[in-house]
């Protein structure tokens, strides 16, 4: 596989944007496209790629999709991670190509498995969806988290919402908190929305409406099909806030900066939190069936059975079931202790 250093030709294409153009090709653009071409005939695999771009956008060339999946086939053919990861697409969409979402699965595995982050999260999309391979959740996920520990925001958010729904791992509230956060920091919108309604809600953090407001703010600022949602939700917070909190909201949404992401493979990012004594103990909450929901703190952890980490100190532990009356027990933690509580509803 050939991979040479581009001319400034195909360095500029790569950073120009996907336009349209109605007009005939100039001839700084023929000539692109000559010189693009013969690299790509000689086997360059970036420059295959870059000629799939000119026959994709019409550049240099009239528009082309079937031309533009040949290049990029004889990329990934060549190994190319980034050319397999778009074959896949193609298939899907049946843009240029026969509609095939088995060969498109295909190609976004060896993708995925050349480490590449964008093919992992996309086959997992495919796991999810069961496009192209029988839906399984669990594999979505584990493939969802090898692309989260590559800090791609996109699969950090799927990776949440796994943890947050109880999708192919065990519902773990705080999990999925931990990764919706990383994700929504590093300014992903689906997740800043998302974050916003764990806020709203009081899922897995203390009920903040003023810190709801300025997750769906930002999800609502970005646009995309995302924003009529965090639109709506940014709304319904509204109401729960007076003049001086909705001020406050907008100037914390004003000064937010997305972080960079952390190096691959490095552990997310802890959520902000009051600094608290070193060390931590255990808790582990038993009820009569899984409906039965865990709050600590004020703060929903999950469903029974769970165990929850907690910091040493008080914490308030309630157990609640529709139709019941609600479990409070005030408990003590100190580190390395574990406790375990069995929460009995009564009937109102």
């Amino acid at each position: 596989m050939k991979f040479s250093p581009l001319p400034a030709v195909l360095l500029w294409l790569f950073a120009a944007t996907a336009v349209s153009f109605c007009a005939q090709p100039t001839d700084a653009e023929r000539k692109q496209f000559k010189d693009i071409s013969a690299l790509a005939n000689k086997g360059d695999a970036e420059a295959q790629l870059a000629l799939a771009s000119l026959y994709s956008r019409g550049v240099g060339v009239d528009k082309d999709p079937a031309k533009a999946v040949k290049w990029v086939r004889k990329a990934a053919e060549q190994g190319s991670a980034r050319a397999q990861c778009m074959l896949g697409p193609y298939y899907t969409s049946g843009e240029g190509t026969k509609k095939d979402k088995l060969e498109s699965a295909r190609w976004l595995r060896r993708a995925a498995d050349q480490g590449l982050a964008e093919g992992q999260f996309n086959l997992g999309l495919c796991y999810a969806n069961g496009d192209g391979v029988d839906r399984d959740p669990a594999a979505a996920a584990e493939w969802f988290r090898k692309a989260a520990d590559q800090a791609l925001p996109d699969a950090e958010s799927e990776l949440g919402n796994c943890y947050l729904e109880g999708a192919g791992v065990p519902r773990d509230i705080p999990e999925g908190l931990k990764w919706t956060r990383q994700a929504a920091e590093q300014g992903f919108a689906p997740a800043q929305n998302t974050l916003g309604l764990c806020y709203s809600k009081g899922k897995g953090v203390t009920k903040d409406n003023v810190e709801a407001y300025k997750w769906f703010n930002l999800a609502a600022a970005k646009g995309g099909e995302q924003a009529n949602d965090a639109r709506i939700n940014l709304a319904m917070a509204e109401r729960f806030l007076t003049p001086d909190q909705i001020a406050e909201a907008q100037r914390l949404a004003r000064e937010f900066q997305p972080r960079k992401p952390s190096p691959p493979g490095a552990e997310p990012s802890p959520p902000p939190a009051t600094p608290a004594a070193s060390g931590t103990g255990f808790v582990n909450v038993n009820a009569a069936d899984d409906s039965c929901e865990i709050y600590v703190d004020g703060a929903f952890v999950g469903n029974a059975p769970a165990r929850v980490k907690l910091a040493p100190g008080a914490h308030v532990v309630e157990v609640k079931k529709a139709g019941h009356k609600d479990y409070r027990r005030q408990i003590q933690i100190t580190e390395g202790s574990e406790l375990t509580l069995r929460a009995v509803l009564d009937k109102q």
